[in-house]
């Protein structure tokens, strides 16, 4: 794979990560879908692709499905649950209420377990001696994206299961939001933050870092590219058809990567799948050449999490809803955001993504930005979670989902 030359300087052409998914929002808009790259002059703005079917695209999907799971692997112990757990009061001023988190947290444990103790609850998932990867969505920071006191939630539960926070890893994929949301020098002393890529500016370039942290020789592929263009953007790395694991997934906890993963996603509106919670915040988080998967996003996200280092390594979701952001994500967007005071815990983040939608397709009806009698055509539109359930991911519409809700005094 040829790396340097795959990059160019953003500040002389091009867009950077957050104009491309407005982008990118444009041509989903307009219904056009990438095809194959093309090569180009620097100077020529590339052509509109030819539209292929979404769902005549080629992939190695096939590749994952043949390997065997594990007992722990997507949907988990509790496939088809829940655990819904609501506090009055737990935002306040468009924060975390001190101490809300971790007693929510706790709580909704408790109820997707069984058990009676949260401590017992966390070690149905984790074992002393694993290393745990933590992987969060700070997109949105202070507006939206996850908040430091959940984050802290989860490692207060992993301390109490045996877990040392030597052995957790925090993990986002670029460094800007990284930086921004979370510094675990300042939050969880001992936890170790890790970048998957970032970029250092030289002699007024951006230099790309972190190639070495991918593994060329586990990857997802579909016959879907961008133009050479956009190879720059600091999702890629990389063009062609060809989508890379980070070795902290593909190699175990004695070998310098993860044993398991603790997926925390946050409540929000995405322009494309139309939310962006469980499953998104894996399938964008952990591959190389991710924004082609924005023009066939009903399948790329199922069919990135039904791999191996994702179906067998993701063992518990917890999904940050303390705000919700019900329109115009998954960018902050102030004006829609709304204190909804939740979380949610799930082995299964199929039917966790299947709540999620629900809530958030009834708040955009009540809101106005949506009426009633379309709610059936955005349930069709989007139809990547029964694309996940027919991966085996877990549970979406072949079964009632248990919503286990506890609402906390």
């Amino acid at each position: 794979m040829k790396k340097n030359s795959q990059f160019t300087d953003r500040g002389s052409r091009g867009l950077d990560r957050r104009g491309f998914l407005a982008a990118a929002g444009t041509a989903l808009a307009a219904g056009l879908l990438p095809g194959r790259a093309f090569a180009q002059e620097p100077s020529q703005k590339p052509a509109p692709p030819a539209r292929p079917d979404p769902l005549g695209i080629r992939s190695n999907v096939h590749a994952a499905l043949c390997q065997p799971k594990k007992s722990w692997s997507m949907p988990g112990p509790f496939p088809g649950i829940v655990a819904e757990v609501h506090l009055p009061g737990a935002l306040q001023g468009g924060q975390p209420a001190p101490g809300a988190a971790k007693r929510m947290l706790a709580a909704a444990m408790r109820s997707l377990t069984g058990e009676k103790d949260a401590r017992d609850a966390w070690r149905r998932f984790v074992t002393p001696g694993e290393r745990i990867g933590i992987k969060f969505n700070p997109v949105g920071h202070k507006v939206s994206g996850v908040t430091w006191d959940v984050i802290g939630a989860v490692v207060d539960g992993l301390e109490s299961a045996g877990i040392p926070r030597r052995d957790m890893l925090v993990w986002h994929r670029f460094n800007d939001e990284h930086a921004q949301t979370y510094k675990p020098e300042l939050a969880h002393p001992g936890v170790e933050a890790y970048l998957l890529n970032w970029f250092i500016v030289k002699d007024g370039k951006n230099t790309p870092g972190g190639f070495e942290r991918w593994d060329e020789s586990v990857f997802y592929e579909a016959d879907v590219s961008l133009p050479d263009e956009q190879n720059y953007l600091e999702e890629m790395f990389h063009g062609g058809t060809k989508s890379y694991f980070p070795r902290i997934l593909t190699h175990g906890g004695k070998d310098g990567g993860v044993d398991k993963v603790i997926n925390i996603p946050c409540f929000k509106h995405h322009g494309g799948p139309f939310i962006t919670m469980a499953l998104k915040n894996l399938a964008f988080g952990v591959t190389t050449n991710c924004p082609r998967g924005h023009f066939f996003i009903e399948r790329y996200i199922s069919e990135v999490c039904a791999f191996p280092p994702v179906r067998d390594k993701v063992v518990l979701n917890i999904m940050d809803g303390l705000r919700g952001q019900y329109d115009r994500g998954p960018v902050p967007a102030p004006q829609f955001v709304w204190p909804l005071e939740r979380l949610y815990a799930a082995s299964d983040p199929v039917a966790m993504d299947s709540v999620g939608f629900e809530v958030l397709l009834a708040k955009q009806i009540e809101a106005g930005r949506l009426p009633a009698a379309r709610a059936e055509e955005v349930r069709k539109k989007h139809y990547g979670l029964a694309v996940a359930e027919n991966l085996g991911l877990g549970v979406h519409a072949s079964r009632p989902i248990e919503t286990r809700t506890v609402v906390l005094g």
